[in-house]
């Protein structure tokens, strides 16, 4: 097993001893650990959507939209109206 040192924010310092305090992890290296591999399930995650998106868009499965905020607003008061 390899070695690294690092440096933590007092933030992200507390929040790996509150951690351990609570008896979740048994080590501040068991908190890292998770923190690593539920940020590469959430980074997996997003391209798994990206490449959704990007598979509808080639296939030309989308719809222009100039006015974001107006065509949201309409989308809402259409579901709140069925």
């Amino acid at each position: 097993m390899a070695t690294l040192t690092i440096e933590l924010s007092d933030q992200a310092q507390a929040f790996v001893d509150a951690r351990v305090r609570s008896g979740e992890f048994n080590d501040p290296d068991e908190v890292i650990a998770a923190a690593l591999f539920a940020m590469d399930d959430r980074v997996q995650a997003f391209n798994r959507e990206a490449r959704l998106g990007i598979d509808a868009f080639e296939r030309g499965d989308f719809i222009m939209v100039d006015d974001v905020k107006a065509f949201l607003a309409q989308r809402r008061l259409a579901r709140s109206a069925s």
